[in-house]
């Protein structure tokens, strides 16, 4: 039976596990797979802007009506519209994410290649005066946004970012979100990224405000909101209360700085409003708050909550819910500030050590299965093996050499552990006693990323001495004798024949560039089943 005469339902569902690169190739099969990889392809269109490359505003320009092209013509933005051939397809249907900053980028990119334009410029003395470019860029952006609408996009992403008080295109007017069906109405994740204090009466983001305050009114699905707030002013506070309150919320991250007293006392009132979706929120994020002066007492009412993760924060205090409460999460992620805990460590490291025991106690359970620290201490370690003892994933992040021949072994030791990832704080950890104990006590371990350059003699020792069988690995190496490593994991492989995945950092994110000797030692490599990607891909497809 050949694809095509798949179910459509089925085919498309195929069709979606593939990437960009693959799918624009299935445009050249026929037109049963073009009809099919369009969709996908445009799904999400407003990826960061290539130089010099403005297709993708050229066929939605293609797009527009008579009225839009109009309207266009007015603001004296009439480039090559009139010869534009009808699009194949109506492509703003099938858009269901939105990047306002990319969206606008590429806007941007595109009239910039149009002023070059000899007669254009002819004609328009003032192109490059900044405000009349900023009007066509505002008003091709709401456009563009409007032509998506009218076409009935069934938008479900919608990501804005706004990191400059100075350039910043403004949204449309929240109407053009509402006038068309379906709209909005079905938007299921909203990403928020705001660098600076939005104003009520400033004229520059009036419409991104009405957004905002008005998004979850007429929307009922939003199961994942992100918040990335720099100052969380009280002309955000309000959308925020209402978007937790209001949407079905599975999944939300908070990412705020607090400096003054009105910036705290906003925080915790969008974190005690988090109470509200107690029947709803799986997963919990933190990112770079203070907990200092905030009770976490909320937490026990979040009845479905599975992930909870605290990334670069601090201010963590004994709390009576810690030992009244026992959690039963599927993921944990505890990962302190680092600079602030590192200055610390040095002077209450027992305490912080304590503090990490007692919160390890009340969070972990035999529910836990992936879990992430950066304070490591034979008591916290300890902990997580009295606490979670079917935990398959760790990652860890080591800031002293003390107590390593301890910790490491225990570690080493959890006989269901699969998934290992160690990072080290920079000039303070013995990285070649650090790899010489790996290597005595590693067994069960599958997948193994050590965060950090090994030299060769440690490395040499590790293929040598260790006895786990690994599946996938990532080791970052010397740029200088990757052909001896690679010798020396080809060693390891004809002794273990687990191998199937190797990640290799690349060199100042430059391509491999191999040599022939390095070739002729990865096809031994290939030959016995082994893969060669880059460390960054595996990073993000097994541990994140």
């Amino acid at each position: 039976m050949t694809l095509s005469l798949l179910p459509d339902e089925c085919f498309n569902n195929i069709l979606f596990f593939l990437d960009y690169k693959t799918l624009y190739k299935c445009l050249l099969v026929n037109r049963y797979y073009c009809k099919f990889s369009i969709p996908l392809i445009w799904r999400d269109p407003f990826i960061p802007p290539i130089p010099n490359k403005c297709s993708l505003i050229n066929t939605l320009i293609s797009c527009l009506n008579d009225e839009e092209i109009s309207s266009l013509k007015s603001c004296l933005i009439y480039f090559e519209i009139n010869n534009n051939t009808p699009p194949l397809f109506e492509y703003g249907r099938f858009i269901r994410k939105i990047d306002h900053d990319y969206c606008v980028n590429h806007i941007n990119s595109w009239i910039k290649s149009k002023s070059s334009n000899k007669n254009i410029k002819n004609n328009n003395q003032d192109y490059y005066n900044n405000n009349n470019k900023d009007s066509k860029v505002r008003k091709l952006t709401s456009i563009i946004y409007n032509m998506i609408m009218r076409k009935g996009s069934n938008l479900q992403e919608f990501v804005l970012f706004i990191n400059s008080r100075n350039y910043y295109i403004d949204l449309p007017k929240f109407s053009i979100f509402t006038i068309y069906k379906p709209g909005i109405t079905n938007l299921t994740s909203l990403s928020i990224e705001v660098y600076f204090d939005l104003v009520d009466d400033d004229k520059r983001y009036q419409n991104t405000i009405e957004f905002l305050s008005n998004v979850s009114k007429f929307c009922n699905c939003i199961i994942n909101c992100e918040f990335w707030i720099s100052n969380l002013s009280n002309a955000l506070t309000k959308p925020f209360l209402d978007i937790i309150k209001l949407q079905p919320l599975e999944r939300i991250l908070i990412d705020t700085y607090t400096d003054n007293y009105i910036e705290k006392e906003n925080v915790e009132k969008v974190i005690h409003a988090l109470e509200f979706r107690s029947k709803t929120l799986k997963q919990l994020l933190f990112r770079s708050l203070d907990f200092q002066l905030i009770d976490l007492s909320f937490l026990s009412k979040l009845e479905y909550l599975e992930n909870l993760e605290f990334v670069q924060c601090r201010g963590f205090v004994l709390q009576s819910l810690f030992y009244n409460k026992k959690f039963n999460f599927k993921q944990l992620k505890l990962w302190h500030d680092e600079d602030y805990y590192y200055d610390l460590l040095k002077d209450y490291g027992k305490k912080l050590s304590n503090i990490m025991v007692v919160m390890l106690n009340s969070f972990c359970s035999k529910s836990l299965l992936k879990l992430s620290l950066n304070i490591i201490t034979p008591d916290s370690i300890n902990a997580v093996k009295l606490c979670c003892p079917y935990i398959n994933s760790l990652n860890i992040k080591i800031f002293s050499d003390q107590s390593l021949d301890l910790i490491i072994p225990i570690i080493c030791h959890f006989n269901l552990l699969k998934t290992l990832k160690i990072e080290i704080y920079d000039g303070v950890v013995n990285i070649v006693n650090l790899v010489e104990i790996l290597a005595d006590h590693l067994l069960f371990v599958e997948y193994l990323i050590l965060d950090f350059n090994i030299d060769l003699s440690s490395f040499q020792y590790f293929i040598i001495n260790c006895k786990a069988n690994f599946k996938k690995w990532i080791i970052y190496i010397d740029n200088n004798n990757r052909k001896d490593y690679l010798l020396h994991v080809n060693n390891y492989q004809k002794i273990h024949n687990s191998l199937k995945i190797l990640g290799i950092n690349k060199f100042y994110n430059r391509d491999f560039d191999w040599t022939n000797d390095e070739l002729e030692v990865i096809g031994y490599l290939k030959d016995q089943g082994v893969d060669i990607i880059s460390s960054d891909e595996l990073d993000i497809n097994y541990l994140s």
